[in-house]
């Protein structure tokens, strides 16, 4: 392999490069050869700052997470979303750190962050707030403050994702600012704290840190949707739901030495008063009147708008996949097999997978900050999530059994090492030199053929019930004379 015209090479059942790192270090730049291309304009601002303007407008996110309150579909959205991304975690533990070591750090975690911010269940609670953040503002944004003592986190700080400005500094990389106000409405910047301020981005396609709120496609849609509903509110204050009534009476002579305006005020009497009659009679459902007198007729709007809900229905397709959401989730009348529904399920745990590893990576920073100013010691920690449905569980175990049986088969046959079986299946290192008992070279076979007669015989099962159904049968079928 060369790299740079170098001929790398490695020396045999060693790790590491046989050339110095010097050789390949010479060929290379110490510095950024690209720049920066932004199509954007600058945010100018006293104390020379150039805050890099994002490719929305950040002000879109405070509708965002108003209408998360008020817009049924998108706060529907939102609910599912948080609901089914905090599935509960575990922390783990580099295996150096004893069993005693482990229980103790995580009743450390588990009785601290009950203090980390008010008003919400612990570690819980903050998690669900994280997660309606990355959805409504399109990061996580939050600052974990260290307490007076600087001997841990005394409360997570969730900062809003539209007061946040970065900076392009002269090291090419991105300095993070808050731009807020005072209580008197005065400007205020504040540089922020890259060692406990933490800013993940859910998306975007620049470098540029800002993310991009996924609901932000929705929004014209949900527009378009209160447009209509306010129109249709209009229409039923008006003329009522099922339609109006309409009644023409005939019209009485002008009295003698009646003038004009006595002979319009007696009429407007005279049909004031027909109205509150037949409103009256409309309520015991008795109506009278004189014939020939009286002209009745209803009027019906519903078979005028009965392709209202076509439209309504197309809009809101807009909207859940502006949402990227599927409309069947948002009560939309779409049918499927319950295959096509399994795979718009699955596709959607799918996607919550990028937001677990925002959340991951946030927990692992503040969790670890936390237990070092406590004075615990360790190499690393993880966060790792549950899985989000029984399903989805039944799945990963499914998955697990097949790679133990073929790294175990692997290893048996020679190919793996014991090593490599233990990093195949997640783990740092085996936990002994040695397989704890002899291993069954036909245990994986035996563990296959038991399945597979399981499988058969559910099968099997499910024929015998669908055979005990009664099936109907067409008329021109039935043998037996009326």
């Amino acid at each position: 392999m060369k790299i740079f015209g170098i001929e790398i090479k490695r020396s045999k059942g060693k790790t590491g490069l046989i050339n110095p790192p010097k050789t390949v270090r010479g060929k290379l730049p110490q510095s950024r050869i690209s720049k920066p291309s932004y199509n954007y304009s600058y945010e100018l601002l006293k104390n020379d700052l150039k805050f890099i303007k994002p490719t929305f407008a950040l002000d879109l996110i405070p509708t965002i997470r108003k209408l998360g309150i008020i817009n049924p579909n998108l706060s529907l959205v939102l609910n599912d979303i948080v609901q089914l991304s905090n599935t509960g975690h575990k922390i783990l533990f580099d295996p150096t750190v004893s069993p005693e070591q482990v229980d103790e750090m995580r009743f450390e975690i588990q009785e601290a962050s009950k203090d980390w911010a008010d008003g919400v269940a612990g570690v819980t609670g903050i998690i669900n707030k994280m997660i309606a953040q990355i959805y409504v503002g399109g990061a996580l944004s939050n600052e974990w403050v260290i307490n007076e003592k600087g001997d841990g986190i005394d409360y997570v700080a969730l900062v809003n994702p539209e007061l946040i400005r970065t900076v392009y500094n002269e090291k090419g990389r991105y300095d993070f600012y808050q731009k807020t106000q005072n209580l008197l409405g005065m400007e205020e910047i504040y540089k922020l704290n890259k060692n406990t301020f933490k800013y993940f981005a859910l998306n975007g396609d620049t470098e540029i840190p800002i993310g991009i709120p996924p609901f932000i496609a929705a929004l014209e849609s949900i527009s378009t949707e209160k447009a209509m509903v306010k129109n249709i509110n209009f229409i039923i204050e008006q003329i009522g739901l099922m339609g109006f009534l309409e009644v023409l009476l005939q019209k009485p002579d002008m009295l003698q030495g009646e003038n004009e305006i006595a002979y319009g005020g007696r009429l407007t009497a005279l049909l004031t008063e027909t109205k509150n009659n037949l409103k009256a009679g409309m309520d015991d459902g008795i109506m009278v009147g004189f014939k020939d007198d009286h002209e009745v007729e209803f009027h019906s709007t519903t078979k005028n708008i009965s392709g209202l809900d076509a439209v309504f229905g197309l809009n809101e397709n807009q909207i859940a996949n502006g949402l990227k959401f599927p409309g069947s989730f948002l009560g939309n009348k779409q049918g499927g097999t319950e295959t096509q529904i399994s795979i718009v399920f699955t596709k959607v745990l799918s996607q919550l997978k990028n937001v677990h590893e925002l959340l991951k990576q946030n927990l692992e920073f503040g969790y670890s900050l936390h237990l070092l100013l406590k004075g615990f010691k360790f190499k690393y920690l993880s966060v790792e999530f549950n899985p989000s449905t029984i399903a989805d569980d039944l799945k990963i175990q499914q998955a697990n059994e097949i790679k133990i049986r073929n790294l175990r088969q692997l290893y048996m046959d020679g190919i793996i090492s014991l090593d490599q079986y233990a990093d195949g299946m997640g783990q740092e290192k085996p936990d002994q030199d040695e397989p704890r008992v002899d291993m069954d070279p036909n245990a994986g076979k035996d563990a296959a053929d038991a399945q597979k007669r399981e499988k058969d015989k559910d099968t099997s099962d499910r024929r015998g019930r669908d055979k005990k159904k009664a099936q109907p049968k067409r008329k021109d079928q039935d043998t037996k004379t009326p």
